[in-house]
This record gives structure tokens, sequence and C-alpha cells, in this order.
């Protein structure tokens, strides 16, 4: 299922907006992957672009893989309302070559070295994201970069969904897993629900059961009997909060299960629903040269300091506007003051009701 499938009755289509409008949009979200991170040098690999790719071959020295080459592509999105196919860039490195699946390691290994890496909202869908991980470490150079676009999980359909963990990571990759399992078939399906996040920004509650998409456990049972016959279904198998990510690639790093540094986790836009973040390919085992990772924010795991986060801002706004107000206070009392001893009684009484009315 694509992300923008159900994220919102309200959201027209993008063959409805139609490419020029697209094309607009995604010169937006180029240059915000650039102020992170010059990928207009150097040698580069895009990761899964379809009609949304962040580079750019006419500027920049990139390679596009992606799962099939583009006449799959388009036979398999044609019919799709969120898919342009005549925006989605020559594909270098397919990974269904002849019927045969090749690892993201193997189909781009003709242009390795990279000196970078962009991924938009590819990651979420791995089954295996800490082999993923590792066979783009595999791919790029000393000190390259990871560039991510990551869906925020309290801003996307995923909000009902529970956070997932490093021990599920781990277990995943233990297991090899090549295809979303039933942990991820199941609360993806049974918890869904559309969601705008501009609507939270306007301080809409969060959406409650009666807006998920699958009123009914039916659909969660069809995706995981389909997932259990070997089909691959496509969901959103990780999710992450800003802080959550930062804590678990740290932990990952610990356990000797990642060889990636965060360099940089993006402020968040208050109407989007993603996070960016930048992260570095260790060098010889260590933090390239000159980069300190962004110190947590809290002790408190990532998905409950995150989750409260908004309510603190809140808290904050309020006790502003409180010290506004008393300090204005204090600015009608000393005028009541000033003017106590030399101006008629009736006067005093305007001022004290103005006061009051302030207070």
């Amino acid at each position: 299922m694509r992300d923008d499938s159900v994220t919102t009755t309200k959201q027209a289509t993008k063959q409805a907006k139609g490419s020029e409008e697209h094309r607009r949009q995604m010169a937006k979200r180029r240059a915000r992957f650039l102020e992170l991170y010059d990928f207009t040098s150097g040698h580069g690999l895009e990761i899964g672009p379809l009609d949304s790719a962040i580079s750019d071959k006419s500027v920049d020295d990139v390679s596009y893989v992606d799962i099939f080459d583009n006449a799959g592509l388009r036979a398999h999105y044609g019919d799709d309302p969120n898919v342009l196919v005549d925006l989605i860039p020559e594909v270098d490195f397919p990974h269904y070559v002849d019927g045969t699946f090749r690892d993201l390691a193997t189909a781009a290994a003709p242009g390795a070295p990279y000196d970078w890496v962009i991924a938009s909202h590819v990651i979420e869908h791995v089954p295996d994201f800490v082999g993923w991980l590792d066979q783009i470490a595999r791919l790029t150079v000393d000190g390259g970069a990871l560039l991510l676009a990551v869906p925020d999980r309290r801003r996307t359909f995923d909000r009902h969904r529970p956070p997932t963990t490093v021990g599920q990571a781990l277990e995943a990759h233990e297991l090899g897993q090549t295809r979303p399992g039933t942990r991820a078939l199941h609360d993806f399906s049974a918890s869904v629900i559309r969601l705008d996040p501009k609507d939270l920004v306007r301080g809409q509650p969060i959406p409650g059961r009666d807006r998920r998409v699958h009123p009914t456990l039916d659909e969660a049972r069809r995706q995981v009997e389909r997932g259990r016959a070997g089909e691959y279904v496509d969901c959103h198998v990780w999710l992450w909060t800003p802080t959550d990510f930062l804590h678990q690639i740290q932990e990952l790093r610990a356990l000797g299960a990642a060889d990636w540094y965060v360099e940089t986790i993006a402020p968040q836009r208050r109407k989007a629903g993603e996070f960016l973040v930048v992260l570095r390919r260790s060098v010889d085992g260590q933090a390239p040269e000159g980069l300190v990772e962004p110190a947590p924010d809290t002790d408190l795991p990532g998905w409950l300091y995150d989750d409260l986060a908004p309510a603190h801002e809140r808290i904050e706004e309020l006790e502003k506007r409180v010290r506004r107000l008393k300090e204005r206070s204090d600015r009608l009392q000393a005028e009541v003051d000033r003017l106590r001893a030399r101006h008629p009684r009736a006067l005093l009484s305007r001022l004290k009701a103005r006061l009051s009315r302030h207070g």
C-alpha cells in the first residue's frame, strides 16, 4: 500500500494535480535535502525514486535503483492515480532481472562505491532494515552519507500503532526476513487511519477508531493470510519519531549491528508528516572526523518523550502568555498608583475598571 493512498480523503491524487504541480513540489523538496547535504558533488545512488526522485541526473552524478526496470514500473503503476509514470526516471539497476530478485548490494554493485545515497520513504517498508543499512554501508565510501526521509508515526496514518523496537529489528535481521511478517501486516491493516497532518497543526484532536480505514478485522486477517501464503504484501514495517530514530541508531551501533552515525536530524516542519536524517558511515569503526551526534533531548524512551512533547510545548506557550499578561497588569497597576493622588475619584474608578478587565 502506498503512503499517500490512505492519508486523507480530502487530498487530490497526483494525477488530478498534474505533472507540473508535482515537479514544483519536488523542486521544493530537493531544496530541503540540499540544505542538509550537497549531493550536487560526488557520485550517488537514489533508492526507489519512482516518480518522486530527489536527485536529478541532469545536475547530479546519480544512479537509480528500483524494484523493476522502467517497463515493469509503468506496467505495475499504470493504473495508480498517485503515480505519474511519465516522471519515473531511467532505472539503472532494477532488483528484478529476468524474474530473479537481486538484493540491494548486488543490484547496485556495478556503480559502487558511492559518496552518498538517498532514500525517501523507503526504510519504513524494508522488512529487515538492519540488513538494509549494512548493505548500504558496503556500497558507500568511508564517511559516506545516507540521506533519509522518514515518516513521523505521530503525524501519519500510523498514529494508532505502537512504536517498533530495536529488539524487533534484531529479530527480523536474525530471521533474515525478506517480506513483511505477521506483526507488521496485522498492526498496519488493523490500525491504519485516515489522517491529514495539517489537522493536528490546526489543533484538531487525534482521530478515533471511527477514522480507521478498515472498521473490522477482516482486512487484517486477509493481509496476514496473503503474507503467510508467501505473497509480498507492502506496508509500514517500522515506526519512528525523530528521538526514537536517534536512540535506535545509537543502540544498534553499540551492539555492533550498524556502521552509521547520525549527523543531522532536520527540524520537523509542523505541517509535514516526516523528518529528514543524514547518517554518515563509520571510518574504521569510528565516527567521521569532526562529526558530533545530536544530543538526545531526554533520558525517556523516544516514543514516550515525543508523545509528551506537544503537551510541554503547549504548557510553555501558556506560561509565556501568563507572563505577558502579568507584565501588562503590573504596568496598569503602576499607572493607577501614579494617578491616584492627582486625579478625581471618577477617573480613578474608570482606570480600576480598565485594570479589572485586563487582569
